[in-house]
């Protein structure tokens, strides 16, 4: 004996449920309707770019033509003696060379870094909310007398064109404050 699967809900606006479909099935049975795409699933997010070997090499590249801006400025400048150094650099040129490099290869990798834990930090909260967002999208009805999508236990109806709206909010099946149904001051304490 095969168990009878549960009816639909009962929309909020007409308080009837004969035109209520899930929208997981509305999408997988009318894949190319205007209202398929209307109401399709949540797309997932892209993850963050990856730090990489062009991220090494663009750091080497600019940390080598920032030392040797640093050692021919210095050269120019510095009054200490010649040595026997390759093409005749002095000490002094050579040091501030070797600093520069450091300093701003360390610098853009600091920067590359911070950018990638940024973009990581930004992808984890949005897939967190797509995540929610197809879970509340599994569960999300269309009412075609109504012409609105609605969760199981909300109070209202929602418009098609703001599903996405629907999806993402952070409570859902929650009224929004209205003045109407706000509390007063009299009865706040």
């Amino acid at each position: 004996m095969t168990a009878n699967p549960a009816p639909p809900p009962v929309c909020p606006q007409c308080g009837q449920n004969d035109m209520v479909r899930r929208v997981s099935n509305l999408v997988q049975d009318e894949p190319g309707s205007p209202l398929a795409q209307k109401l399709a699933a949540p797309r997932s997010p892209r993850p963050a770019a990856v730090l990489g070997c062009a991220t090494s090499f663009f750091a080497t590249m600019v940390s080598i033509s920032a030392a040797i801006l640093a050692t021919g400025l210095t050269e120019l400048t510095s009054m200490a003696p010649r040595t026997g150094l390759l093409f005749g650099v002095r000490d002094t040129s050579v040091f501030t060379g070797i600093i520069t490099f450091l300093f701003v290869f360390v610098g853009v990798h600091a920067m590359f870094v911070w950018r990638q834990a940024r973009a990581s930090r930004f992808f984890r909260r949005a897939f967190t909310a797509w995540h929610q967002a197809s879970e509340r999208w599994q569960q999300l009805h269309y009412c075609h007398r109504c012409d609105g999508v609605f969760l199981p236990g909300q109070s209202s109806l929602t418009p098609v064109d703001q599903v996405q709206m629907l999806l993402y909010a952070r409570r859902p099946s929650q009224p929004a404050a209205s003045p109407a149904n706000a509390p007063t001051s009299a009865e706040g304490g």
